[in-house]
């Protein structure tokens, strides 16, 4: 592991390496779930209350979180036990727990909520799961220590951030075969697609910045800013603007993804890092691991009005589709 590894993962002091079918009947609950690291918990927050309306056990070391797209399910990677968590989301229990291989730290679930993708850090490979009968279906070897993925708005390419190699693998979900890699900079580690699919984003934790991908080149087309310290990265349902976590500073660039300018820095908690927007509100869900709280930032005044207390080093967010 390099030097710009460890220093990423000096935010936690554990054994961590660190969206065309039918949908099922949805279970929208307009809620959020926070992967809680040391409490081995989810935290659920109530979005239009702003508080925690329920606590759930998971495995050793939750470290992310996503939620399928009819809000049925929350899946959840435990980094130390190996182990994917199925958690119903209309009872708040889990219901099944999926092996997978070393170190689990990242999940997105196709649109079609079909599969699940899960990127294992210690052995570069990305496990996809069926999600209808919770079995791991194939393995992908990707780049080194695969730490954040995300799947493109048609469910045909799945990307996955490889932090140590400073790389981004293209996954062609239909082949289940890496069809490109694109060369990062500066320690990537969080990763978002564009909800037009035209652009991927990336953080990069060590050059402060954030580079776009235009995904029909594979190319990186430029670079917008951010803090210091870019760790999380998503956008709006619409794609505009683009939020940014810087977990050195504190703050969360609201940035221009078009004149690649910066629209507004947000003040935060301690170490922010991951970040989800409600499909609903439009708000803001911003993880602060140091602090074990959830900054909710409001987007037509890009303030902080409320700050939820969560477990013990929360590591994850996600929000229920609309």
């Amino acid at each position: 592991m390099n030097d710009k590894l460890n220093f990423h993962f000096r935010r936690c002091a554990l054994p961590l390496l660190m969206a065309g079918v039918a949908l099922p009947a949805a279970a929208h609950n307009n809620n959020a779930y926070v992967a809680n690291q040391v409490d081995n918990t989810v935290s659920v927050i109530n979005t239009a209350t702003n508080a925690v309306s329920a606590t759930i056990p998971v495995g050793a070391t939750p470290v992310a979180v996503a939620v399928s797209p009819s809000g049925a399910n929350v899946y959840v990677a435990n980094a130390s036990d190996n182990t994917v968590s199925v958690i119903d989301a209309a009872t708040n229990i889990v219901k099944a727990v999926v092996p997978v291989v070393d170190t689990p730290v990242a999940v997105a679930v196709s649109p079609n909520g079909a599969n699940l993708y899960v990127a294992n850090a210690n052995v570069s490979t990305v496990s996809v799961i069926n999600t209808a009968t919770n079995a791991v279906v194939a393995s992908v070897p990707v780049g080194g220590v695969p730490f954040s993925i995300a799947v493109s708005p048609n469910g045909a390419r799945a990307y996955t951030v490889n932090t140590g190699d400073s790389t981004v693998s293209v996954i062609d979900t239909k082949a289940n075969k890496v069809i490109a890699t694109i060369p990062m900079e500066g320690s990537p580690v969080g990763v978002a697609a564009g909800p037009l699919g035209a652009r991927v984003y990336v953080a990069n934790i060590g050059s402060n910045n954030v580079s776009v991908i235009d995904t029909s080149s594979n190319k990186v087309a430029g670079t917008i800013p951010a803090g210091v310290g870019a760790d999380g990265v998503t956008t709006s349902p619409i794609g505009f603007p683009v939020y940014v976590s810087n977990f050195q500073d504190n703050t969360v660039s609201v940035v221009d993804p078009l004149s690649k300018k910066l629209i507004a820095t947000v003040p935060v908690g301690s170490s922010p890092g991951s970040l989800a927007v409600s499909e609903n509100s439009g708000r803001v869900y911003v993880v602060n691991t140091n602090s074990n709280t959830v900054s909710v930032i409001n987007p037509f005044t890009n303030k902080v009005i409320a700050t939820v207390a969560v477990g013990s080093l929360p590591a994850a967010v996600a929000t229920q589709p609309q």
